[in-house]
């Protein structure tokens, strides 16, 4: 079963654009890991809030991608430039939009 994983990370304001360029370069890995699905990031207005949403075909997938990541000290240095932590969610989904719209 896929998973959708939700990535929050406080970038300190002076750091943003960095962090942003880091990522540009870091993507093109990312698209080639096995089991990878899709990767959306977001910036939310007037906050040092950047917010990556991706889908990976299990959480076993997205566990060995994020220890590669660890591993190769990639999240070391996007670490380096937050304010806190990242906070790691990882969602399974419960209700589709088309079962939704069965009953309307």
């Amino acid at each position: 079963m896929s998973i959708t994983v939700i990535l929050e990370a406080k970038v300190k304001q002076r750091n943003k654009e960095k962090f942003l360029q880091l990522l540009t370069e870091y993507l093109p890995d990312t698209h080639k890991f096995s089991g990878f699905i899709d990767i959306s990031i977001y910036s939310e207005v007037d906050t040092e809030l950047i917010i990556f949403i991706s889908k990976w075909q299990s959480l076993k997938v997205y566990q060995r991608y994020l220890d590669w990541r660890i591993d190769t000290g990639v999240m070391t240095t996007l670490e380096a430039l937050m304010i806190d932590p990242p906070v790691i969610r990882q969602l399974t989904k419960e209700i589709s939009d088309n079962l939704v719209l069965m009953y309307v």
